[in-house]
């Protein structure tokens, strides 16, 4: 989810831990409030576990 002014930015820096970075973003899409003014902003490190293929 992107905003063009967002209220909140929740940036997640990851390398090599897919299950645990899905986790993280199921747990944050679960709990999100009913503002859509926030984004989430996945910086991946050239994981080699498939982290960025189970993101998209």
């Amino acid at each position: 989810m992107a905003s063009e002014n967002p209220e909140l930015s929740i940036i997640i820096l990851n390398y090599n831990v897919k299950d645990l970075l899905l986790n993280c973003l199921d747990s944050i899409f679960k709990n999100k409030t009913n503002s859509d003014r926030w984004q989430v902003i996945v910086v991946d490190n050239a994981s080699s576990d498939g982290s960025g293929e189970a993101v998209q």
